[in-house]
């Protein structure tokens, strides 16, 4: 469980809560996981979650309502979750065939909270005796720990202005597609760790989402969870046996039957 600034993010397995330690989350290769989001605050909340660099919500970001959450079972496509996320062990086979990223085994969630709207008050007043049919206004913002007059000078999280566009697990009402960019950092002949690993398409699921519009929002912030990996006996995964296969997985290049849906090498979702 990481905690910051009134948001808590959290690795599940098996409907279970992860414990970390430090900003590392340890689990066993081969688990399927989800995000769980949880807002504290009395402001909504958005959130765009990476993973192993890769933008998992296709340029958009999930809305956490106030004093709610929301869990994200797994890879966003448009606008639906069909995948979940599976955590398998980075292999030098692997790592040959898609290349390593800095950023591997690094879940990275960055939120920012939406600005407090100023209340208008229409207030009638009498002077001398004289009545003011239009009154006066007086500007009054929300109530905050903090000074009022600096929730609205936050800046524009992640280039959107005015209205951004976020989703929510509330039943699916549309949704749009929207490119993203991934940018990748390659660092060759590097060998990894026993521990290492990244996460790739797993079990088959479903998650509606609708679309919803948020103000504008203050400062981001970033929350960063690291997994590592081990197998249930604590000891490195051994080499899977070659099949001669026809469909290649994206993930470690290992083909597979024509009607296998997961592949035997790793456990990525290949159909």
């Amino acid at each position: 469980m990481v905690y910051k600034e009134q948001f808590i993010a959290v690795v599940k397995v098996n409907g279970k809560v992860l414990r970390e330690q430090g900003d590392v989350v340890t689990l066993p290769f081969g688990s399927d996981y989800s995000i769980l989001l949880k807002n504290l605050d009395s402001r909504r909340a958005s959130a765009k979650i990476s993973i192993d660099s890769k933008d998992v919500l296709e340029d958009h970001a999930l809305v956490v309502n106030p004093n709610s959450e929301i869990e994200l079972k797994g890879f966003m496509e448009k606008g639906e979750v069909r995948n979940s996320f599976r955590f398998i062990q980075k292999t030098q086979e692997i790592s040959e065939h898609r290349g390593d990223n800095v950023d591997d085994g690094f879940i990275r969630i960055e939120f920012a909270y939406e600005k407090v709207k100023p209340e208008v008050i229409r207030k009638t007043i009498l002077h001398d005796h004289v009545y003011h049919p239009y009154g006066w206004t007086e500007v009054k913002y929300g109530s905050s720990a903090a000074d009022p007059r600096s929730q609205l000078r936050g800046r524009r999280f992640g280039g959107v202005t005015g209205q951004s566009i976020g989703f929510d697990d509330s039943p699916r009402a549309s949704s749009q597609v929207y490119s993203s960019q991934v940018v990748s950092d390659s660092l060759d002949n590097s060998v990894p760790a026993t521990d290492e690993g990244i996460t790739v398409k797993g079990a088959e699921t479903h998650q509606g989402f609708r679309e919803v519009k948020m103000g504008e929002l203050e400062q981001s912030q970033v929350i960063i969870i690291r997994l590592k990996g081990t197998t249930s006996k604590g000891i490195e995964v051994a080499e899977p046996i070659t099949v001669k296969t026809k469909i290649e997985c994206p993930t470690c290049g290992k083909k597979s039957k024509s009607n296998v849906k997961f592949c035997a090498n790793c456990g990525t979702f290949i159909q």
